[in-house]
């Protein structure tokens, strides 16, 4: 079992989204550049370290939708906004509500999201997701399922089996996704699967496909 998953369970919570993006990484899952901060002086030299624009959000084991809670701002450009960005993130802490620390990381354009994930079935075991993400993922239901271990065959598979695989391909201009390095994320994420049996469900939402590589936006690992 790997160690954060252990320390998670023994302080019965699920993974904060540094512990995520950390344990992706340790399964050869690429993530975005990130930074844990605790105050608003690191929160500007993580901010220009990085590059502007940037994504800031709340990480707390207690504010599950950080959108709807007023946990997320993106686009920031330059040092007020990470300031004040970061008053408003603090002021979100409560008995109910314990802040461990912001993330921040690059912002990145992107014209199509996409759901990655993985549930855990009593009959199939660990079974992996792939589909429209963002508000799509509830309009549509554009999903495709492997059982994991996946080959890099049922990865493409996969990518094909959506109703919008056209979108993949580029269209009116836009760029072809890197179907290469999503069929790599795919099997990755059932390599993890197999191996991790204390997770129950992985949700990566939005996954922005790029013409090299992908950019996981969000992540979360429920035990």
């Amino acid at each position: 079992m790997h160690q954060l998953i252990e320390k998670a369970r023994r302080e019965g919570r699920h993974l904060l989204e540094p512990e995520v993006l950390s344990l992706l990484e340790d399964y050869g899952i690429h993530v975005p550049r990130y930074t844990l901060i605790h105050n608003e002086d690191e929160a500007l030299k993580a901010s220009r370290s990085i590059g502007w624009p940037v994504v800031m959000k709340v990480v707390s084991p207690d504010i599950i939708h950080k959108t709807e809670s007023g946990g997320v701002f993106i686009g920031l450009q330059n040092e007020k906004q990470v300031s004040e960005a970061f008053s408003q993130l603090y002021a979100l802490e409560s008995k109910e509500n314990r802040i461990e620390g912001l993330i921040i990381y690059p912002f990145q354009k992107h014209d199509v999201e996409l759901s990655v994930g993985m549930v855990r079935d009593l009959q199939f075991g660990p079974v992996i997701t792939f589909g429209l993400g963002g508000i799509w993922i509830e309009v549509f239901r554009d999903i495709a399922y492997g059982i994991a271990p996946l080959s890099h065959k049922e990865a493409e598979d996969m990518l094909d089996s959506i109703r919008a695989h056209s979108i993949l391909k580029g269209m009116r201009k836009r760029s072809p996704a890197d179907r290469k390095a999503l069929c790599e994320l795919l099997i990755r994420l059932s390599q993890m699967a197999m191996k991790e049996d204390a997770i129950k469900e992985i949700d990566l939402n939005p996954v922005f496909p790029m013409e090299k590589g992908y950019f996981i936006a969000d992540g979360r690992v429920i035990l």
